[in-house]
C-alpha cells in the first residue's frame, strides 16, 4: 500500500498519451448556510481514446467537476479555488475567456444534463448546430446546415431535414437530448463530457448513442468523461472508473477491478443496490435491494473525518476523527478509505 505524492493529479501517473488533467481541483459556492466546497480537492487525467467514467450520488460534485473544466461556473455564486486544469498541457485557468472559447465546444464538448436549458428556445435545432460548425470550423452557412443534418440522422433522428427546422419546444425530451448529442459531437472534439447523456432515451436509442460515441472514439481518439448513475452503462463502456462522494474523489479504478474488488464502502453500497435480475428471475420472492442507509451530508456542514463515516458498516473510531488519504491498495486501484484492507477482504469473499 502506498501514497501518491505529491498534488495527486492522478491515479495513474501521467504520459504522453494524457490530453485531460484535473489536479486538486476546488470549486466553491456562496450560500446562506456557508461556503459549499462542491468539488474538495478533486484530481484525475484521462488518456486520448479512453472512456473515465465518473459516478456518484446526486450532489456529489460530478457535474460541477465537468462545468468546472469548461469554466462555466457562474459567478458568483460560485468560483473555482484553486486547483488546475491542463488540456494538452495548458492550464485552462490561465487562458483568456477568448482563448477558452475557441476551446469550449470545439476541442472540448459537452453534452449538458439539461437540454432544453441548453438550447435556445428562439433558434432551430438546426440552426443551432449550424452555428457551431459554422464557427469552429469555418464552412459557408449551407455545407454547416447539411453537416447539422447529417449529424441529426447520425444521432437517429427521423425525417431529419424537417426536424432541422424546428424549435426545441416542438421536440421530445429525448429528441432534444439527441440534439444536444449531434451538436457535441460535430466538430470532431478530442474531449467529450457526456452528462447523463443517455438518461431521457429508451434502451435502442440508448445502445445507438453509445455506440455512436465509440465510433466517435475509434475514428478520432476521442476521449470521453461520462458522468451517470447507470452502473450498466458503465460496465459496458468505461475503461477507468472515478466514484466521487461529498464532494471528493474516494475510489479509482480499472472497471473490471472496481466491479470484481470496490475498495471503499460507499462504492461497495452503489454495486450492491444494482438489480439482479438473474436471481430475481430464479427467485419466487421478490428480492429486497440493498440501500446505502442515511443520507448524504450538506456540503456546507461536512462531519469530521470521513464524510462517508457516519453510513459506513466498516466505520471505525479514527474514522471519525481523520479524512483518510488517497492510496495505491492494488496496482492501478485507488481508495481514500482507512479500512480499505477490510473491504477489499470483504469484496473478495461476497
Amino acid at each position: 500500500m502506498s501514497t501518491d505524492a505529491g498534488a495527486l493529479a492522478s491515479a495513474v501517473s501521467p504520459d504522453i498519451d494524457t490530453i485531460l488533467e484535473i489536479d486538486d481541483l476546488q470549486t466553491h459556492f456562496r450560500s446562506p448556510g456557508g461556503i459549499v466546497r462542491a468539488v474538495d480537492g478533486v484530481s484525475y487525467s484521462v488518456r486520448r481514446g479512453e472512456t473515465l467514467c465518473v459516478v456518484g450520488e446526486s450532489g456529489c460534485g460530478k457535474s460541477v467537476t465537468a462545468l468546472s473544466i469548461l469554466r462555466l461556473i457562474t459567478s458568483p455564486p460560485g468560483r473555482i479555488a484553486g486547483g488546475e486544469i491542463r488540456f494538452e498541457g495548458r492550464n485552462l485557468l490561465a487562458l483568456s475567456e477568448a482563448e477558452m472559447e475557441r476551446i469550449r465546444g470545439n476541442e472540448i464538448s459537452m453534452i449538458f444534463q439539461e437540454p432544453m436549458t441548453s438550447l435556445n428556445p428562439l433558434y432551430t435545432v438546426g440552426r443551432q448546430i449550424a452555428e457551431a460548425i459554422a464557427l469552429h470550423q469555418g464552412l459557408p452557412r449551407r455545407e454547416a446546415m447539411a453537416k447539422a443534418v447529417d449529424m441529426l440522422r447520425r444521432v437517429a433522428i427521423p425525417d431529419a431535414e424537417n426536424r432541422a427546422r424546428a424549435y426545441p419546444h416542438q421536440l421530445s425530451g429525448g429528441m432534444r437530448q439527441r440534439v444536444m448529442i449531434a451538436m457535441a459531437l460535430s466538430c470532431n472534439p478530442k474531449v467529450l463530457i457526456a452528462d447523463e447523456p443517455t438518461t431521457a432515451l429508451d434502451v435502442t436509442i440508448q445502445a445507438q448513442i453509445l455506440a455512436l460515441i465509440r465510433e466517435q472514439q475509434e475514428t478520432l481518439g476521442t476521449a470521453v468523461v461520462l458522468i451517470t448513475h447507470d452502473m450498466g452503462v458503465v460496465a459496458e463502456t468505461a475503461d477507468r472508473v472515478v466514484v466521487m462522494y461529498a464532494g471528493k474523489k474516494v475510489e479509482e479504478a480499472k472497471v473490471a477491478d472496481l466491479f470484481e474488488q470496490p475498495a471503499h464502502p460507499y462504492t461497495r453500497g452503489l454495486l450492491g443496490s444494482i438489480p439482479d435480475m438473474a436471481g430475481a428471475a430464479r427467485s419466487l420472492r421478490r428480492p429486497r435491494l440493498t440501500e446505502i442507509r442515511g443520507t448524504v451530508p450538506s456540503l456546507a456542514r461536512l462531519p469530521p473525518g470521513c464524510s462517508f463515516a457516519p453510513r459506513c458498516a466498516f466505520a471505525t473510531p479514527i474514522c471519525q476523527q481523520a479524512v483518510p488519504p488517497l492510496e495505491q491498495h492494488r496496482p492501478g486501484h485507488w481508495a481514500a478509505c482507512w479500512n480499505a484492507e477490510r473491504v477489499l477482504e470483504g469484496s473478495a469473499a461476497a
